[in-house]
């Protein structure tokens, strides 16, 4: 079984259990309910305070595994105070639910990194779509986080390619995010190449990693 942690693109593969991303405001109308999901809002969609109560309804449900996406974004979106405001209300969230919390980050690892300092949660955080250098990944380490791949690993100079080398193996997961053609099974067979590790080897540390922190088997 292949794990894919952060999608926004359902595979409907038998081979291939994931975390479908949801926005907070589009649940459950146009959701599977069979399927795995987190739910959050972007912080490119942070637009009102509705969104908010939608996902404290359906954060509830069975099949909602993780809080996020969301975070901060310097790129892109509302002031950096207002993200941190609605990325704040999901850490409470999560805390409430006892749920991990999927992390969208644009250069603001250092921020992030500092709010979970400070805060102390008893809840873990994964970085999606991580492409940092390894200095930022072992201070994000040092706080206890955890580091979702994707895309990146195929370009061999990216930072992601280089940082994967140095996450420790109980902190690692692998994603497609929304690119709708990237098939988590090349993501798998590159990171196989550059651990040097049998498929099958990582994919028995994901899934051992999929089961301890979301208790799914």
């Amino acid at each position: 079984m292949y794990i894919n942690l952060h999608t926004h693109h359902p595979s409907e593969s038998m081979h291939v259990k994931e975390i479908i991303n949801m926005h907070a405001s589009l649940y459950p109308e146009s959701t599977n309910l069979n399927q795995f999901h987190s739910i959050g809002i972007h912080p490119w969609d942070i637009k009102d305070d509705h969104s908010i109560h939608v996902l404290e309804k359906w954060a509830q449900h069975p099949k909602v595994l993780a809080i996020g996406e969301c975070g901060l974004d310097k790129s892109k979106g509302p002031d950096l105070t207002i993200q941190q405001e609605v990325f704040i209300q999901h850490i409470k969230l999560s805390e409430k639910l006892k749920l991990p919390i999927i992390i969208h980050c644009v250069k603001a690892y250092s921020e992030i990194i500092k709010l979970r300092k400070d805060l102390r949660p008893k809840q873990a955080w994964i970085f999606h779509g991580f492409n940092a250098s390894r200095e930022t990944m072992e201070q994000a380490l040092r706080q206890g986080f955890y580091f979702s791949l994707g895309k990146a690993l195929l370009k061999s100079n990216s930072k992601a390619s280089q940082s994967l080398l140095f996450i420790p193996h109980n902190r690692l997961f692998l994603e497609t995010d929304d690119d709708p053609q990237l098939s988590i099974i090349s993501i798998y067979e590159k990171a196989s190449e550059l651990l040097k590790l049998e498929t099958p080897q990582l994919k028995k540390v994901i899934q051992d990693n999929f089961k301890r922190l979301f208790n799914v088997n």
